[in-house]
């Protein structure tokens, strides 16, 4: 990250109070830009609020959510870091630090930074829910269900804790627990993509493929053009040997995200059911492609981890490939 700008020379207290007013101003348009979903410009506004007040700690912080929200994780990571060196106490940099160590697969940093946030502040239920989803990414699911529980206790209507409560369960095959939760987040707000779209594979992994095609009809009608969830549909419907809708979606899947080996795999069956050999067999060979990088690639990730006596994070690599070598 480039941040040669920064190295000017600390303003004055007098004249940090004059640029104080004009740098807040930067900063809040900036959150508001964020809440609209435009981050680019949301960066461009926590940019000049530092350039104006290099010691504004908040601005720090949300240039680095503006960065994880563009996919710059690390380079969040370090904006995060800067806030906190500015100011020690700072939650909204410890939450969004925990964020971008999650979306780089680093669980036990992130439950560290969580439980940073949680000395400081016991009842951050935000705290609660990310160190829930960092406990369950490395398959400690009931440590995650408790997590979920304390950040509903503190808010009711968290719907993220609702999901990842009820993913935790299906985790357990808890099944029909599962998606309690994520009619609970449903009730809450009807149109939720995550619960529509978790619900249906958990009604997937009890073979109640009707059911979990209603469900996830509601979730691609949120969101016509995700990758998963098109996916999803296509495998209910090829269970309910409807092969030629199923081919349909998963081909619509795949122009989405040709990555998807799971998605190749039941289009294979699909297209070998409707007598589609030579379709079936090409779908079968990039399955069999994009499983064996994943497996080598998993391999070599669990093992780095492994060296660097990070062992719960190992585990979670392996975990992974064994679960591609079941398929």
């Amino acid at each position: 990250m480039d941040t040669s700008w920064t190295m000017t020379a600390l303003p004055s207290p007098a004249e940090n109070e004059r640029l104080m007013p004009s740098a807040l101003g930067y900063y809040a348009e900036g959150v508001s830009r964020g809440k609209e979903g435009r981050h680019d410009e949301a960066l461009a506004l926590f940019t000049l609020a530092l350039a104006l007040n290099p010691v504004l700690a908040i601005a720090w912080a949300g240039r680095g959510f503006a960065l994880g929200k563009l996919g710059r994780y690390q380079e969040e990571i370090e904006c995060c870091d800067q806030a906190l060196h500015i100011d020690p106490v700072c939650i909204e940099a410890l939450n969004y630090k925990a964020f971008a160590l999650g979306k780089l697969g680093l669980f036990e940093e992130k439950i560290a930074c969580c439980d940073q946030t949680l000395s400081l502040d016991p009842e951050n239920a935000s705290a609660w829910n990310n160190k829930g989803v960092a406990l369950g990414m490395l398959g400690r699911y009931e440590a995650e269900i408790r997590c979920c529980e304390r950040a509903i206790r503190l808010r009711r209507r968290y719907l993220s804790a609702w999901v990842n409560k009820g993913y935790a369960l299906g985790k357990l095959k808890r099944f029909d627990e599962e998606i309690s939760c994520y009619d609970r987040a449903l009730k809450i707000y009807p149109f939720y993509f995550s619960a529509l779209h978790k619900k249906g594979v958990a009604y997937i992994n009890q073979k109640k493929y009707r059911e979990a095609l209603d469900a996830l009809e509601g979730a691609l009608a949120v969101n016509p053009h995700h990758p998963q969830g098109l996916y999803r549909k296509g495998l209910a419907l090829s269970k309910l040997g409807m092969h030629e809708e199923a081919v349909v979606c998963l081909r619509a899947a795949l122009s989405l995200d040709l990555t998807m080996a799971d998605a190749w795999v039941v289009l294979s069956n699909s297209c070998f059911a409707l007598g589609h050999l030579e379709e079936s067999a090409h779908a079968f060979d990039q399955a069999y492609y994009i499983d064996a990088h994943d497996v080598r690639e998993g391999i070599v990730k669990g093992l780095a981890f492994f060296k660097a006596k990070r062992f719960e994070d190992g585990l979670h690599c392996i975990s992974e490939v064994l679960g591609i070598l079941r398929r």
